[in-house]
């Protein structure tokens, strides 16, 4: 029984390493899956969204104020920024593949997966909105003192 609850955990302990897929239509719309297009050729890239339990921990170089690292296609970053916008959070977004600065940036806070956060000089890999509220009362209370 205990061989099976460690290999149980151990497969676990492992993050999905599902691809994210980049192809052209026709038409030149941008698509974006965990699958590559059978009918035009796909680009797997490189960048992954961030998978795992949520990581909080100092930001050396971060900006000031609310800062988020993402991509087009990053589901993860979707949700954060639309809880963003419903907490009236404000926030500055770089896109980690279309500016050079956010990828600058991104690597400069070690950015594996997308998104990345900064807040203040606290950074968290992923999303998970209850560590976020957490970080970011703890440096709005700093700013208002």
């Amino acid at each position: 029984m205990k061989r099976h609850l460690f290999l149980l955990a151990s497969l676990l302990a492992f993050p999905a390493s599902a691809g994210v897929y980049k192809w052209t239509d026709a038409q030149g719309q941008a698509h974006y899956s965990d699958t590559p297009s059978a009918a035009a050729q796909s680009t797997q890239l490189k960048l992954q969204s961030f998978s795992g339990p949520v990581q909080v921990s100092k930001a050396i170089g971060a900006d000031s104020g609310v800062t988020i690292y993402t991509t087009e296609w990053c589901g993860v970053c979707q949700r954060a920024k639309a809880f963003f916008r419903q907490n009236g959070v404000p926030f500055h977004e770089w896109d980690v593949e279309k500016t050079d600065y956010g990828a600058a940036k991104f690597k400069q806070l070690g950015g594996s997966g997308v998104p990345v956060i900064t807040v203040g000089k606290e950074k968290m890999m992923g999303f998970d909105a209850n560590a976020f509220m957490s970080m970011w009362k703890k440096t709005s209370g700093k700013q208002q003192q």
